[in-house]
């Protein structure tokens, strides 16, 4: 399955999936990439010394994987005995925005499951279904399908935080650390009118926290079913969310401060101008 984020951004970009997915990864890994496409990530992971082991549907881009994979294994995920000719003893098993485009996305994560080695992970990217543009746009009566994006026309599943927390549980997986892909509302390929809008009703929706989340990314290991560790692990997502979100509002209000900042340099400095040019253009008229 081809990723429909692969290309969007650069992964040294902070906020998209893939510069949370590496740093989540992190070097000389043995990695089992689901879903690799032309290998954009799987370069990058391959630069932090990582051994891949790439799994994609498309047998067009197997001459670019096996550029820089490991192993490359052309296969549809959806094929149920996949994953059985492969070895286990995974460090990582990668899920970059390609779970959304299986029709049964918990049997394969089961399945991946088993190819961890001890102390192993899952790294996972996937839409937000209820992001506040297609939330705005289902209020106009539309439902849209796209090329890329939200509602990539390839989509089989759609996934909200609590459907995540779902699947996960389901495939017998803890999440131990969460980060969010953030879009303003009006800022996505959806395309939603502002002008048609009424700010009570965004207001309403923008009071969910998660309304602005493009993209959840998120790392999960096995549920040893230790109690106090699914609440520690609980406990550190929150935090992580929170401290993420005041990064964000960080940014923001620095960029409004120097906004500001630059709005006042250029009238204190406009007004010297303009008594300058109302000078010359006295002396001149005097000088006449």
């Amino acid at each position: 399955m081809a990723s429909i984020y692969r290309l969007v951004g650069e992964v040294t970009d902070p906020n998209i999936p893939h510069s949370f997915s590496l740093r989540m990864i992190g070097s000389n890994q043995r990695v089992l990439e689901l879903g690799a496409a032309a290998g954009d990530m799987t370069r990058a992971l391959a630069a932090q010394s990582c051994r891949v082991t790439a799994i994609e549907y498309d047998a067009a881009n197997r001459a670019d994987l096996e550029e820089v994979a490991d192993e490359v294994i052309i296969a549809d995920l959806n094929d149920p005995h996949v994953f059985d000719r492969i070895d286990g003893n995974f460090d990582v098993v990668l899920a970059g925005d390609v779970l959304e485009h299986l029709i049964d996305p918990e049997t394969v994560l089961k399945s991946v499951v088993r190819l961890l080695a001890p102390g192993g992970r899952v790294v996972i990217s996937l839409p937000n279904i209820a992001h506040v543009d297609v939330r705005l746009a289902l209020l106009q009566g539309r439902f849209d399908y796209t090329t890329v994006g939200l509602l990539d026309k390839t989509h089989l599943r759609f996934f909200t935080r609590k459907s995540i927390d779902q699947l996960v549980t389901a495939a017998g997986l803890l999440i131990i650390e969460m980060h969010k892909v953030r879009h303003p509302a009006f800022h996505t390929e959806l395309g939603v009118n502002r002008d048609a809008v009424s700010p009570h009703v965004l207001a309403e929706i923008l009071a969910d926290p998660d309304a602005q989340t493009y993209q959840f990314v998120f790392m999960a290991v096995r549920n040893d079913g230790n109690q106090h560790t699914a609440q520690l692990a609980d406990k550190y997502t929150s935090l992580r969310e929170n401290y993420d979100l005041a990064l964000e509002h960080l940014g923001t209000t620095q960029a409004q401060l120097a906004a500001i900042q630059a709005s006042k340099t250029l009238r204190y400095t406009a007004k010297p101008r303009a008594v300058y040019h109302r000078l010359e253009a006295l002396l001149k008229s005097k000088r006449s």
